[in-house]
């Protein structure tokens, strides 16, 4: 029972750091892109009405529109480059850029796949300053 208990912590406190990652990441969203030009969890309501393939940030107001995505494991990047090459595949236009937990504990492979459909990346929340340049200049 001692043990089941000890994995149960464990399993809680790896969720823990997982919601911190995307709370940080919409946080940081939300203090550099206006309300009215942000969407989060977008879905293309005309090709996915079911909503299967979710952009994590949809930034609206320029000539194309900017997909954000917050990567934490191999799961959530497989997901992603599935994402975007569904949006290319509906002929949607768009850029993309991604911001990883710690793009260090990315397989190699799921990682190299992600970076040949992904437009600009950063390997973790710690770029905060060139992440805020790089808004400030895209939007």
């Amino acid at each position: 029972m001692a043990l089941v208990k000890i994995s149960d912590t464990a399993y809680w406190t790896r969720e823990r750091v997982k919601s911190t990652f995307f709370e940080n990441f919409r946080l940081l969203l939300e203090s550099r892109i206006p309300d009215e030009r942000r969407v989060f969890d977008y879905t293309d309501p005309d090709n996915d009405p079911r909503r299967i393939y979710t952009v994590d940030c949809k930034v609206n107001g320029m000539k194309q529109p900017l997909f954000i995505f917050g990567v934490n494991n191999d799961a959530k990047c497989r997901d992603a480059t599935i994402t975007v090459l569904q949006f290319e595949k509906w002929g949607r236009d768009f850029r993309s850029l991604s911001i990883f937990e710690d793009l260090t504990q990315i397989n190699s492979k799921v990682l190299a796949r992600f970076t040949d459909v992904v437009g600009k990346q950063f390997s973790s929340l710690g770029a905060k300053e060139r992440i805020y340049k790089y808004l400030e200049e895209t939007l």
